[in-house]
Parts: structure tokens; sequence; C-alpha cells
């Protein structure tokens, strides 16, 4: 049977799309784009006539949907808990993630941070928030969310949803930097605005 070419690119990029799905570390991005790809699938299944690809393709729609549905729904439990950073827990972390949270960091100056907490999310351990306090002012030098919480619900919970926890602290001022673009973007969705002093200095009043 011969096909338009417009339709077998629209196989090609259902199938490119449900291969980019794969690759996400976050199970909620993976979900979006799986979905994406299998509605893709679905259509070309469906301008093609076959009907068992449109269909299957669609149940995955769905299902799908339904656990994003599940994820945006919940109510979960958000927390922070004040780390040891001479504990073999937090040695564990770091060094798991050393890679990463050197992007941010580096590890001697994390050493000399006073304010270092745990992001907890219904009793499990989610991330790592650490800085140093001046005053009426926190500077986040390390705002790092293990890769399966990575939907921005943790740092909504912080910044934008609980102020008071800086607040009830005499904390009126929250500073943190911009160690890359994905960085820069995830403190924008979070109300930062760039600081007039420095470009990668991001600052969020209180």
């Amino acid at each position: 049977m011969h096909t338009a070419p417009w339709v077998e690119w629209l196989g090609y990029l259902a199938s490119i799309v449900v291969l980019i799905s794969l690759f996400m570390s976050s199970l909620v991005r993976l979900r979006w784009i799986n979905m994406i790809g299998a509605g893709l699938f679905t259509l070309y299944g469906f301008v093609i006539d076959a009907y068992p690809v449109a269909f299957v393709n669609a149940a995955i729609v769905v299902i799908d949907l339904y656990y994003l549905y599940l994820h945006y729904s919940a109510r979960e439990r958000f927390g922070l808990v004040t780390a040891d950073r001479e504990s073999e827990l937090f040695g564990y972390l770091i060094d798991e993630y050393r890679a990463e949270i050197q992007r941010q960091i580096p590890l001697t100056r994390l050493e000399h941070c006073d304010a270092v907490y745990y992001l907890m999310r219904d009793s499990e351990i989610a991330g790592i928030l650490a800085g140093n306090r001046r005053g009426e002012t926190v500077e986040v030098l390390l705002d790092f969310v293990f890769p399966r919480y990575r939907d921005y619900k943790m740092g909504r919970y912080l910044f934008v949803e609980h102020p008071e926890f800086f607040k009830e602290r005499g904390i009126q001022r929250i500073v943190a930097h911009a160690s890359d673009k994905a960085h820069a973007d995830y403190l924008k969705k979070m109300g930062f605005r760039p600081a007039e002093d420095q470009s990668d200095r991001w600052e969020k009043r209180l």
C-alpha cells in the first residue's frame, strides 16, 4: 500500500518521541513525552489502517493520563530536616550524586555551609538544600533534588507556597546562583529575579 510521504514521517516522528521519553530521568516527564509519542502513533495507526497499533497506543495514552492525574492530584507531604554533614548517610548521598552536585557548588564550599537540610517528600529524602545565613538574607549554594523528584513540587512548596519557613526565621531575602540555563529557568519558575550585581545571581524577596 502506497502512503503519502507525510504519513511515513509521522511514523518516524512518533518513534523518535517515544525514544526520547525513555531518556527522561523524571518519571513525570517520561509519561508526558511518552503520551505525546503514543498519541502520534495512534494517529499514524488510524491513517494507515493499522487498527491494532492505533488501539494499543490509544490505551497507552489513557494509562499515561491516568498516572499523571494521580501524580498531580496526590496530597503529598513536604518538609525540611537538618542534615548532619558528618553522618554516613550524608556522605553517601553526596558521593552518589557527586558529579551533578559539583555543577552547582564545589564540594569544598559545601563543607563550610552553616545551614544544611534534607528535602523531605512523603517521609523520603528527596534532595539537599545548603547555604549560608547573613542577617536577613540566606544565600542558597546548593538546591539539589534527586532525579525521580524533579517535577518542581519541592521547589514550589518551599519557595512559593510556604515562604513562612524562611519568614519565621527572620529571613526576608533569598539569593541563589544559576549554574546553567536549566537552573536559571528553574529559579525563574520559583519567582526569583536576576540580581543587578552579578549575572549568575538571582534573588527573591519574601
